[in-house]
């Protein structure tokens, strides 16, 4: 899960000359894989299972929300806890600071900042003169000239997460097309692309013999040029975002090696089996569109749809995130069809920005193959809907983890949670120490064990006997039993090693004083963090015993115990529950990421509202317009259509009613035709102003506004007008 606070992770160059061609050769020793999907009536099934018109409909002004929060954002004149958001890092105004999430200490972050900067442009707003200042040219800040790349962190170093190395760069790249014509902007997306290109080839990336970078990895680290692997997980996803920066890079420059390089990226995802999808974060829809575009403009045959499943579809292991992808369903009565996540993680956990991100990277897709036109349309209308539960007007004060400062700070409520649970996970604490039986009671008591790494020497620290013929340590806490489901103890805690040769500390716990006690764990080493399942038939209260398990006397060492926190995790009956990743500072997933175990910070301390996804809302607020028929949207395919060929305006409209619904749009005051992408026809010709059409029951429409009466032309299968294209598959 994306957590700054919380996960650390936020942390031979091969020039082939420029006369190399476009790529036209196959992998022999590969599946293959690059056939043109059949057309199906369900190309994405994870979409047939959202509701056409979902329940209930509370439809946010996401243009209006985008355009708030970035005038609160970038407002150094805010007052109150934890207020402003924006400070200046240097007396030259030279670069400025804003945390991740309100009330943290770190950042800035490139993804934070970055995605603020397209959010707001995609809302029209110039972000190079916004409040006076070049916001866009002060995010250069984030460019490494020692790795050649942009970075989350301004003085970072590349090589520990694919996905966190590469999104920077993406961000930048939609700026420079938001913002062109700028020399130092253009000499650092040339280096960016120049850089990937040259980690494509050290993955192993070849022309002759024909070879693909190996992409499971966890990260590409480019001092070494050399892959990192951290053990734990690989993010081949990160060959989406590269692939998409390659492309991007070729429309501008027309270099063939990018053009290679973008190609040697899609064919290694699409090289992977169907059970090892690549997805792990954020970058994967970038594939999907890469693919598309590269399909529809070049003459590709990539399968579009299999990346396009792998985005939607959770699935078990060994994916290289299992059971991540788009959320389908009600919790709690509530429609979160749409979101993206996890389905799997407390029973569902979607998140902001990866919610926004897919729906601005993905809505192209529409223009460049119509057959997707429907199924995006009803997803968008899906996730647009669900996504106010990001915020804290859509939640009561007990369904959201940091309802004080947003009801006092943030009245319009523009800054979003980081995630939203299916489920609360509440933490019950002990209430108090029971007997020291045997050993000594060092340092603090229960209430040291209250909250997770909290202060360096706030825990409980417990020391053995010299000798003992019974237990050398042996010691109760108390709890009260919540009376909940799936109820886990969980303990956080340190064998001090003096010496006690084959010693651990065994917890064991009872439904009575004097038991019978049920082992649980022990603990024998530093930082151990322990879970065991509380059957369902304890009520009441709980008593948690821990004691050596070596009780020689031979052995006049004498160990410590170090506990730094204890809970009882239990399911609340509080879903959809707004939070995030900062609050909860203790996050172990059990039963292949099904229950999560937490404790919290006080939320006077931190809160889970985060700039980290609310800086992506233009990408819904960028492309949503409404129209004169309530649910109906005009969705602009343009707008997050990055570094595109000469378009006219192009816009999908879905309608989720099952009747036909007629609607209208504005073609301006000069004479034009409009023409129906899915329909593969003109619907008006010589029309202004306002204009009429129809849409049939479930279905959708791409709408293109042409100049009236243009030269017709077809070219290899695309439909123009003017020369200019209208339909890439006529």
């Amino acid at each position: 899960m994306n957590n700054s606070y919380v996960l650390p992770i936020r942390k031979a160059i091969v020039k082939l000359s420029a006369t190399i061609g476009v790529v036209l050769f196959s992998y022999p020793a590969m599946a293959d894989l690059t056939e043109t999907p059949e057309v199906s009536s369900s190309l994405v099934p994870r979409i047939d299972q959202m509701p056409d018109l979902p329940q209930p409909f509370l439809m946010r002004d996401w243009h209006q929300v985008t355009r708030d929060y970035i005038d609160y954002l970038f407002d150094f004149d805010k007052h109150g806890d934890h207020l402003p958001l924006i400070r200046w890092l240097d007396t030259h105004q030279s670069m400025v600071w804003m945390p991740s999430y309100v009330g943290n200490v770190d950042g800035p972050e490139s993804i934070n900042y970055l995605g603020a900067l397209v959010s707001g442009s995609l809302v029209g707003l110039d972000m190079r003169f916004y409040r006076g200042q070049d916001w866009v040219m002060m995010g250069t800040n984030f460019f490494s000239p020692k790795d050649g790349i942009f970075l989350d962190w301004h003085g970072g170093v590349s090589g520990e997460s694919f996905w966190y190395d590469v999104l920077p760069n993406v961000l930048f790249y939609q700026l420079t097309d938001l913002y062109p014509s700028n020399s130092i902007r253009e000499k650092l997306t040339s280096t960016v692309a120049e850089r990937w290109y040259e980690a494509a080839v050290s993955l192993g990336g070849k022309l002759n013999p024909p070879a693909l970078p190996d992409i499971d990895h966890t990260a590409f680290n480019f001092r070494t040029m050399q892959p990192f692997d951290n053990g734990a997980r690989i993010e081949p996803e990160g060959a989406a975002g590269v692939a998409w920066i390659e492309y991007m890079a070729w429309r501008k420059s027309r270099d063939p090696r990018f053009q290679t390089a973008a190609d040697w990226m899609i064919r290694a995802l699409e090289n992977k089996p169907l059970n090892a999808n690549p997805l792990y974060e954020v970058l994967l829809p970038y594939a999907v569109i890469t693919a598309a575009r590269m399909n529809a403009e070049i003459g590709k045959k990539y399968d579009v749809t299999r990346l396009m499943n792998w985005c939607f579809q959770p699935r078990p292991a060994p994916q290289a995130r299992p059971n991540w992808g788009v959320i389908t369903g009600t919790w709690n009565g509530l429609d979160v069809d749409g979101l993206v996540g996890s389905v799997s993680d407390g029973g569902g956990y979607a998140f902001a920005m990866n919610t926004f991100e897919y729906v601005g990277t993905l809505a192209p897709l529409a223009r460049y193959d119509s057959r997707y036109a429907r199924v995006l349309g009803k997803w968008i209308l899906n996730a647009a809907n669900a996504a106010r539960l990001f915020y804290s007007n859509a939640r009561d004060a007990q369904d959201q983890s940091s309802y004080s400062w947003a009801a006092t700070n943030d009245p319009e409520s523009v800054i979003a949670y980081e995630g939203l649970r299916r489920w609360k996970r509440e933490a019950t604490v002990a209430t108090a120490d029971g007997k020291t039986s045997a050993g000594k009671l060092v340092q603090g008591s229960y209430i040291s064990t209250h909250y997770y790494h909290d202060q360096p020497a706030d825990e409980e620290l417990l020391e053995e006997s010299p000798s003992a013929n019974g237990p050398r340590l042996e010691h109760d806490w108390t709890f009260d039993l919540p009376k909940r489901e799936s109820r886990y103890l969980v303990v956080a805690a340190s064998r001090l090693n003096g010496g006690h040769n084959g010693n651990a500390f065994r917890f064991s716990f009872a439904d009575a004083p004097n038991g019978p006690f049920v082992e649980a764990f022990s603990v024998s080493g530093l930082n151990s963090v322990h879970t065991c399942k509380i059957p369902d038939s304890f009520v009441g209260k709980l008593y948690v015993r821990v004691e050596s398990t070596d009780n020689l006397n031979h052995q006049a060492a004498c160990d410590k115990l170090a506990v730094d926190a204890m809970a009882i995790s239990s399911r609340a009956d509080t879903g959809p529950y707004a939070q995030g990743d900062v609050r909860v500072t203790w996050v172990t997933l059990l039963e292949d990421y099904s229950v999560p175990i937490v404790l919290y910070r006080p939320e006077s301390a931190a809160t889970d509202l985060g700039l980290y996804g609310s800086s992506y809302v233009g990408n819904l607020g960028g492309i949503l317009q409404s129209t004169d028929v309530d649910k109906i949207f005009q969705i602009d395919l343009l707008k997050t259509d990055y570094f595109h060929e000469p378009a006219y305006p192009t816009y999908l409209y879905y309608n989720p009613y099952n009747i036909k619904k007629i609607v209208t749009i504005e073609v301006g005051n000069t004479v034009k035709d409009i023409y129906d992408t899915v329909a593969k026809r003109f619907v008006a010709r010589n029309v202004s102003g306002q204009v009429k059409f129809d849409i049939n029951a479930n279905t959708a429409a791409v709408m293109v506004i042409t100049p009236a009466g243009g030269k017709e032309t077809k070219q290899g299968g695309k439909f123009l007008v003017n020369g200019v294209i209208v339909d890439f598959q006529d």
